[in-house]
């Protein structure tokens, strides 16, 4: 099978990958690695660096006429001109991200990772700038949609809000879900300790940023409600996207730890040792956070927002997340009671076996390898 992928490679020269770059860089290798798949790139013309520099250096590239974002303006607005004669006329062409690309003559495959803007129930912003960019993401993903003859989504939840907002057929789609890297697998199978911080006193771990969309609000208010009632417990943050305003309101709070960007295995070293992942989140399309603590055997505080119910299932313990006292209270039974703790360690490893790479890779193979024209896809994560 011919495939030639498509994406923004500055996603693969990233020393800090967010899950979008983790997806695309994880199934580009995976699919290259297989037998069953010949993988190539088209290269946007300003972005050879990037391909030479990224961790997809080894896959041939095919450079196109145009650089990157030339061709995004003068694609999503007048869907031409098509790219099948810089192409190699594969059998797909596949973009692993939100990206559209006009081709003609071979059939084409689009990953959705989310699209938060566009819903109509989150809050979004009036000012010009954010009303443009959502009418410009909007066309982009009416002409993704309409030219894909298979969309792969990370989570049955953004299948159901593309059909939604689209209109675009179930027959069209294929849940593919995303992956957890291995050292959070294995962090289960080590000993307690290595993140440093398990002498300094029992701690929940909230990954993401001080910003709304991550629930950042949440966080500062849960600090607040264990200041109060539990005051040996400290809450340490992972992540880096912070709001100024909710960044300036931490200093309020002593017990709260900011721990920047992490590295995969450190971060999986902080789970390990951690009461609890906290995950307050507004929107969420998968919840990589969620099923990384699973991995490792930390019980998942989340709230029952978008896709979180979908990949959590019955290893999370659920609370109002605006409800500071309710959370406080659950973490703090986390801590005392260590039968029920070990039950949502043991439900959280067992869920997250779903979430390897390699099955997401398989995922997206095998709907290469049995979807025609029409065919319809009906592989989904159980």
């Amino acid at each position: 099978m011919k495939i030639q992928l498509f994406t923004d490679l500055r996603f693969t020269t990233n020393p800090r990958p967010t899950g979008v770059g983790k997806h695309i860089v994880q199934l580009a290798t995976g699919l290259a690695s297989s037998e069953a798949h010949d993988l190539s790139l088209l290269v946007a013309g300003d972005q050879a660096a990037q391909h030479q520099a990224g961790a997809l250096a080894a896959m041939d590239g095919h450079r196109l006429p145009l650089p990157w974002k030339a061709s995004e303006a003068v694609w999503n607005l007048t869907g031409r001109p098509y790219m099948d004669r810089w192409s190699d006329q594969p059998d797909w062409v596949y973009c692993p991200k939100n990206d559209f690309i006009p081709i003609k003559h071979s059939r084409v495959a689009v990953t959705i990772h989310g699209a938060h803007e566009l819903d109509p129930e989150f809050p979004q912003s009036s000012n010009l700038s954010s009303r443009i960019n959502r009418i410009r993401r909007r066309l982009s993903y009416r002409r993704m949609l309409e030219q894909a003859d298979l969309v792969f989504t990370v989570s049955t939840f953004l299948q159901q809000q593309m059909m939604d907002w689209f209109q675009v057929p179930e027959e069209k789609f294929c849940v593919v879900g995303n992956g957890v890297e291995s050292e959070f697998f294995e962090a289960a199978e080590l000993p307690f300790g290595r993140s440093g911080e398990r002498d300094r006193g029992p701690y929940v771990l909230c990954v993401g940023g001080l910003n709304r969309l991550d629930g950042g609000d949440r966080m500062l208010r849960l600090a607040a409600a264990l200041q109060a009632s539990a005051p040996e417990m400290r809450v340490l943050l992972a992540g880096a996207d912070h709001e100024a305003d909710l960044l300036a309101q931490a200093e309020a709070h002593p017990n709260l730890q900011l721990l920047g960007y992490t590295q995969p295995q450190q971060l999986a070293a902080y789970m390990k040792d951690a009461v609890a992942l906290f995950y307050p989140t507004r929107y969420e399309t998968f919840g990589i956070a969620a099923a990384e603590a699973m991995a490792v055997g930390t019980p998942v505080v989340t709230c029952r927002s978008t896709a979180i119910p979908e990949i959590v299932a019955d290893a999370g313990i659920y609370v109002n997340p605006d409800n500071a006292d309710e959370s406080a209270d659950v973490i703090s039974n986390l801590l005392r009671d260590s039968s029920l703790w070990q039950n949502h360690s043991s439900l959280g490893i067992e869920r997250a076996r779903a979430y390897s790479w390699q099955a997401c890779v398989d995922r997206v193979g095998d709907a290469f390898l049995t979807n025609g024209w029409h065919g319809k896809v009906t592989l989904t994560i159980k």
